[in-house]
């Protein structure tokens, strides 16, 4: 089924009619439903060819089944002709309309039983939120999530059974139990981050270019989300990764700094951090806007530690360290300086 305003709609037509039939794992089930609700024309296009696949299976009717010209055959080569009169009357009782109609019914109620609670099961979710500061949860594993603002983590009732995954909007760091059998997935908006058991970061919005992953220890897979060639990139400690909108996967700087430093309310770590990444930090920690007004300091490095401190406070100690002024707009502050030489 083509549709220009569906990329890879032959792909996706076959994945729909799959689930339909009950093809499909859990894993490829639950990439179809956020692949559903990325986007209102892919929601249009699952229900077409749900409808699709709906019509062409009214149009194959179960063929009728002759009883007595099958009982026939099985008797030519089985049964004596003596038994001819007793069989008979059991094959004229399956010709009574009666009889047909109740095997009929039969048939049909089995099919109905096992195309609802085998084939089209679904499993419920849980979501793991937070709409303003961090939260923290435990998954059925004793996996532990630290949930940042705005941010919603949810997994299926079968979590654990064969797999363990996750699906995130938003802003999370996961610190994950180890288990060699049932590796740990995230699926995002963009990406597909699979891990047996480390520690990391991972930020994936709706309306973001990239998805950000950061690993603060052990190692970690990163695919593009619908990947069907299998290329990965492998992180480990400190090391980052973007991956965008067309699947384009990059590697990104090591990092002085541990991720999501919003998961300590109270202490704020700097060693040899870019100041793009400290005003990125404050304004995660703080929700304060900090706007570097020439764009060469932001590859300057700060170091500094701060315990309970507050965003005034922090400016004014990178300010005076790095030879820079501060100025307040309203809600806004702006650090000047000349950048690093």
């Amino acid at each position: 089924m083509k549709n220009e305003n569906i990329l890879n709609s032959d792909y996706w037509y076959e994945t729909i009619t799959a689930f339909k039939q009950g093809e499909l794992s859990e894993q490829e089930v639950q990439e179809l439903y956020l692949w559903k609700a990325e986007k209102p024309e892919h929601k249009l296009f699952f229900e077409e060819v749900e409808k699709s696949w709906k019509v062409s299976r009214e149009r194959n009717q179960f063929p009728e089944f002759n009883i007595v010209k099958a009982w026939n055959a099985v008797k030519a080569q089985t049964i004596d002709c003596k038994e001819v009169k007793s069989i008979s009357l059991w094959v004229n009782i399956w010709q009574a309309p009666v009889a047909k109609a109740a095997a009929a019914v039969l048939l049909l109620a089995c099919i109905t039983w096992a195309m609802s609670n085998v084939v089209f099961t679904k499993p419920t979710f849980t979501d793991l939120q937070s709409f303003g500061g961090m939260k923290e949860f435990y998954l059925p594993d004793s996996s532990k999530v630290y949930v940042h603002d705005t941010t919603t983590v949810r997994y299926a009732s079968t979590y654990g059974e064969t797999e363990r995954i996750v699906y995130l909007d938003g802003e999370a760091f996961f610190e994950v139990q180890k288990n060699e059998k049932k590796p740990f997935t995230v699926l995002s908006f963009r990406s597909r981050v699979v891990v047996k058991g480390t520690k990391f970061l991972v930020c994936s919005r709706a309306n973001d270019s990239v998805d950000v992953i950061k690993v603060e220890e052990g190692k970690v897979a990163v695919l593009e989300k619908y990947s069907r060639s299998g290329k990965e990139v492998m992180l480990t400690k400190g090391m980052t990764c973007t991956v965008d909108r067309i699947g384009n996967l990059r590697k990104g700087e090591t990092m002085n700094t541990k991720p999501a430093v919003w998961r300590n309310a109270d202490l704020l770590i700097f060693t040899g951090t870019p100041l793009n990444q400290v005003v990125t930090d404050l304004k995660s920690r703080t929700g304060v806007d900090v706007k570097l007004n020439n764009p060469d300091m932001g590859t300057c490095r700060f170091t500094g530690e701060f315990d309970n401190a507050d965003v005034e406070e922090i400016l004014q100690v990178i300010a005076l360290s790095m030879n820079m002024q501060i100025e307040k707009q309203g809600s806004l502050y702006i650090l000047k300086g000349e950048g690093c030489k």
